[in-house]
């Protein structure tokens, strides 16, 4: 049997659900800046770059695990997003990337196959790589509707989650240190299929390039960008690139044709701690259902990024308690 670990990054201020399942290993994202003693792995340990968290946000986790663990297939996820490890297929709601639910919990663990041990083995030990499905991004909602190609998506988010003078960048960095993913880089920029979130599992060999691939290219932006109005006010921009490449590293693997790659559909949790009492929980699922159905109006009349969605989301965290998650 091979041996496999997901690495979930986990918030140190939420005390999150976690999945029963030994492939999951949880790890404490940022655990350098926690103040307590932490009841999981923290990124901080042996070679790492925890303190990076605000920076990099989840690829402290990934390089933690490249440079601290010794497997067979590694993988990522996030404490609300995972890879749907099931047969079936689901709906996902308009202008979404993946399915959601109101809450990790027993049920939607199993609903969606993340406590199947044996399967996902099965599964993963069939392929190379597998990574979440691309979407197109024709279907998906920007501040500033909807766009082309992936390189427009991202630039439509200026000023909310990058800055779109970064994007130029980032590919002649790419160019000019790793030249063999250039064309494909510019190949998945230019086109429609938009593959975000950082959630995979992958061999051994192919993990180790990504992590080469990634932090090279991250490193040496941080280095040029760091006295830059590139990355003020927006400290999460070289993450957000890091999800770019990651984006462009599956593309240049797939135009190879020399790996077996399976996509899975991803699902996102909107609350990962249950609440006290079953009132605030049946609010909350009600709630969340009522977000879901009318997330493509709200895209309309919120855009991200303005102040109406932030007097919104905060007006809906007073409504389901002071203390969300």
């Amino acid at each position: 049997m091979p041996n496999i670990k997901i690495f979930v990054s986990n918030r140190i201020d939420i005390n999150s659900v976690q999945v029963i399942n030994p492939i999951y290993m949880p790890i404490a994202c940022g655990a350098v800046f926690s103040e307590i003693e932490l009841a999981m792995q923290g990124d901080n340990t042996g070679e790492n770059i925890s303190e990076l968290r605000n920076m990099l946000g989840e690829f402290t986790v990934q390089y933690w695990a490249w440079k601290n663990m010794d497997l067979d297939y590694y993988g990522l996820c996030h404490y609300r997003r995972y890879l749907v490890f099931s047969n079936k297929y689901f709906r996902k709601a308009k202008y979404q990337q993946m399915c959601q639910e109101a809450f990790l919990e027993t049920g939607t663990m199993q609903k969606y196959g993340l406590d199947n041990e044996k399967y996902i083995r099965d599964l993963i030990s069939e392929y190379d790589i597998v990574v979440n499905e691309a979407v197109d991004v024709n279907h998906l909602w920007t501040p500033q509707g909807i766009k082309e190609t992936v390189y427009e998506h991202w630039a439509a988010h200026d000023g909310i989650f990058i800055n779109k003078q970064i994007l130029p960048v980032l590919l002649e960095t790419i160019k000019s240190k790793f030249p063999q993913y250039y064309a494909d880089a510019c190949e998945y920029m230019n086109g429609n299929m938009h593959r975000g979130y950082n959630c995979y599992v992958m061999k051994r060999e192919l993990f180790y390039k990504l992590n080469q691939f990634q932090f090279t290219v991250l490193f040496t932006l941080k280095k040029m960008l760091e006295n830059s109005n590139l990355l003020e006010d927006m400290e999460r921009t070289l993450g957000y690139c890091g999800e770019i490449m990651y984006g462009i590293y599956i593309y240049h693997l797939k135009k190879t044709g020399k790996y077996k790659i399976k996509e899975l559909q991803l699902v996102y949790f909107e609350h990962t701690v249950l609440p006290d009492n079953k009132s605030s929980y049946w609010l909350r699922k009600a709630l969340f259902r009522l977000k879901e159905y009318t997330e493509g109006i709200c895209y309309v009349l919120f855009p991200k990024g303005s102040a109406r969605r932030t007097f919104a989301k905060n007006i809906y965290s007073r409504v389901i308690s002071n203390k969300k998650r």
